[in-house]
């Protein structure tokens, strides 16, 4: 079972080159904020920053006397939506920022400037999830608006802090001495608080890397380790067609390729997807060896090849004959199952 964690993903908005700001780049720092409610409290402090990255300066125009100002929008509290927003106050200016003192005044940023204004927003609400906004009622040239889009989101979440895996690089080190295939891992170098997590291929992967634990005198319940579900393929549609699988031995191992073929009088579309899976099974218990497709996968539109009455179109897959463990499969009899698009063809060979 795959933990939830109770850290809600942040997003960072575009803050810089955007629209009425351009050229200047117009940001809240930090840009993102996140603690425990076990965590020791510090109030927190938004820095505005205005930066002029020419080599030249740039002239802002004043549309009255003002300082940049802050609102605040409380998007969730305790995991239910509040759609709050409130206006926080002004800013002021750190180590002689310029502010606007009349309508009409232009103000002038040297070249390579950085400009900073401060608020203190004090302690952030347990449970809340906030979106802080910066904007700032000046105008870089005529017809064009405050300058604006500067975000930061903030969290903190009503639940200790979960407690490191110790000694990481050990179970990292276990990890890679297993063979286990993984899909995603928590990488080496995070701060100590960290609890390590892997998603595995597939079950033999886990329990490769769980007898690799207790080899070393590890303790599995120090990480969290999800398995991937296994290859799925999707139900062949009801048109007129083949899809055929041929096994040919390699000097490395196996090829195999799929040629789905429009056996219909009118044109078939087959969409073809970024990871089409396939997976090879041992056909006397049905354990699957090896597959791929079941991971993370770039969210792509599939292409669409159309087939015209009695064409064809193919997919090849090499294979080395080891499982996901790396390990040599055991000679026997097997089966492979492709997918292209939303068809499946497969069969039977001989490992050696």
């Amino acid at each position: 079972m795959k933990r939830l964690f109770p850290l809600l993903p942040f997003f960072l908005f575009s803050s810089a080159l955007a629209g009425p700001n351009e050229p200047l780049h117009f940001e809240l720092r930090p840009s993102q904020f996140h603690a425990y409610q076990s965590d020791r409290q510090k109030e927190l402090v938004l820095t505005l920053i205005v930066r002029n990255p020419l080599n030249k300066p740039v002239s802002l125009t004043c549309a009255g006397a003002s300082r940049p100002v802050l609102r605040r929008f409380t998007e969730f509290q305790d995991g239910r939506p509040a759609k709050k927003d409130e206006f926080i106050g002004e800013f002021s200016p750190v180590d002689g920022a310029t502010l606007c003192p009349r309508a009409g005044e232009v103000l002038t940023i040297p070249a390579n400037t950085v400009w900073r204004y401060s608020r203190n927003v004090g302690m952030q609400k347990a449970g809340a999830q906030v979106h802080y906004r910066a904007a700032w009622k000046v105008s870089l040239r005529p017809g064009f608006g405050w300058l604006q889009h500067a975000y930061a989101t903030a969290l903190v979440v009503t639940q200790p802090r979960p407690v490191g895996t110790p000694t990481p690089d050990l179970y990292q080190n276990a990890l890679e001495a297993s063979g286990a295939m993984w899909q995603t891992r928590t990488s080496r170098g995070v701060p100590a608080d960290t609890r390590l997590s892997f998603d595995l291929a597939d079950e033999l992967s886990r329990q490769a890397f769980l007898a690799e634990l207790k080899k070393r005198g590890l303790d599995a319940s120090k990480v969290d380790i999800d398995v991937s579900p296994p290859v799925s393929f999707s139900k062949p549609p009801n048109m007129p067609h083949t899809a055929k699988v041929t096994v040919s031995r390699t000097a490395k191992g196996f090829e195999f390729v799929i040629k789905v073929t429009n056996t219909s009088a009118e044109p078939l579309s087959v969409q073809n997807h970024t990871c089409e899976p396939h997976a090879i099974e041992r056909k006397s218990d049905g354990v699957v060896v090896y597959q791929q497709g079941n991971g993370p996968c770039p969210g792509m539109v599939a292409a669409t090849t159309l087939l015209k009455p009695g064409g064809f179109v193919t997919r090849r897959v090499l294979w080395d004959g080891k499982s996901s463990i790396r390990q040599t499969v055991a000679p026997g009899q097997y089966r492979i199952l492709i997918g292209l698009g939303q068809f499946v063809g497969q069969a039977e060979f001989t490992a050696p």
